[in-house]
């Protein structure tokens, strides 16, 4: 990487904008990230901010739709969520309101006794709700950025949350998944107040993250929160892997925070983060490591596309989960999850 100076226009071009991180007129170190999801390998231009250390695509892509293509993993359910009969479903909803809302205590109790326990899936909601201080199935939740396949969500309808909605401007169109409806548009398009608006992941494919969350706060229902998941950029996964480093995801990742950038880009829209936990997986190594050896991430020889691949055995690519576990309890990994909350007037 290096300098990039005024004037000077060999080479890769630094954004001309200030950081949408931290805000600051701060000069930019420039670089070239390729895209490697679908292995086009096409170069563009980034900036890292040298007050804060976020990252910015310089131009963004005209048609920035066409990296977005049916198969984007957004697009494509994970997981099946499992069809109930009503009885059982009522019986979920008792054990889980009895759970985390201390309610419906005699429902929930028969049906322990029947042998109904909540779904494994409660696992990949809790934090949703315990963190998101939800207080009863009546609780309204906004996911932005939530693909054709909303897998949280539809997991809470499950649960027993009724008001829920996704909305996503790289969608064909509105659709139901499972039950949620999901919206196709942007963020401003959605009336109403959340007690619960989460970016998974989403944030740093927007191109104006200020507005965006000037947007959500204006919608955040009182008391409420506010999830942002999102690489962040001056962890070790950047110290290792650079340019490399799978998270950067060019040219859909417009921003990549640095912890202290999106701090920053909260204060600035009147939010504090109250809470923040590291959450990177053994999968961002493996890809990392591959990208360093020009392996997309999908093409045939990509542990991706067939897990036991030569191109890494079996043995290390296990270690990573051991790797990613370390640096989540070491406080210094690639994916992180920061709670937001309003701000105290005056701060």
């Amino acid at each position: 990487m290096r300098l990039v100076e005024p004037g000077d226009e060999s080479g890769p071009v630094a954004p001309s904008r200030p950081c949408p991180a931290c805000g600051t007129d701060a000069r930019w170190d420039a670089l070239q990230i390729r895209e490697m999801m679908f292995g086009s390998r096409e170069q563009f231009d980034y900036g890292r901010c040298r007050n804060c250390g976020s990252l910015a695509i310089s131009r963004i892509p005209d048609d920035l739709s066409r990296f977005y293509p049916p198969d984007y993993y957004a697009n494509t359910a994970r997981e099946a969520v499992p069809q109930e009969s009503w009885i059982r479903r009522a019986a979920v909803q008792a054990l889980v309101a009895r759970q985390f809302f201390c309610r419906r205590r005699l429902f929930a109790a028969i049906a322990r006794r029947a042998g109904i326990r909540p779904p494994r899936q409660l696992s990949e909601v809790r934090d949703l709700i315990v963190r998101g201080h939800l207080s009863s199935f009546d609780d309204s939740i906004l996911d932005v950025g939530s693909g054709a396949t909303p897998i949280r969500l539809a997991v809470l309808r499950r649960l027993g949350f009724q008001r829920l909605l996704g909305v996503d401007p790289f969608v064909e169109g509105d659709l139901d998944f499972y039950g949620v409806p999901v919206r196709k548009g942007h963020l401003e398009d959605i009336e109403g107040t959340f007690q619960l608006i989460t970016f998974h992941h989403s944030l740093e494919h927007i191109s104006d993250p200020l507005g965006t969350l000037l947007a959500t706060r204006e919608r955040l229902a009182d008391g409420g929160r506010c999830l942002v998941r999102t690489p962040v950029a001056d962890g070790v996964m950047w110290r290792t892997y650079g340019t490399d480093w799978v998270e950067l995801d060019a040219p859909r990742h417009l921003v990549v925070f640095s912890r202290r950038g999106l701090e920053e880009l909260a204060r600035r829209a009147g939010f504090e983060v109250v809470e923040m936990t590291w959450e990177s997986g053994d999968w961002e190594l493996i890809a990392s490591e591959q990208y360093q050896r020009d392996i997309a991430m999908f093409e045939p020889s990509s542990w991706f596309a067939e897990p036991g691949s030569a191109t890494m055995d079996p043995k290390t690519a296990t270690g990573y989960k051991d790797a990613a576990r370390r640096m989540n309890a070491q406080g210094d990994a690639g994916r992180a999850a920061f709670w937001l909350r309003r701000a105290a007037a005056g701060n």
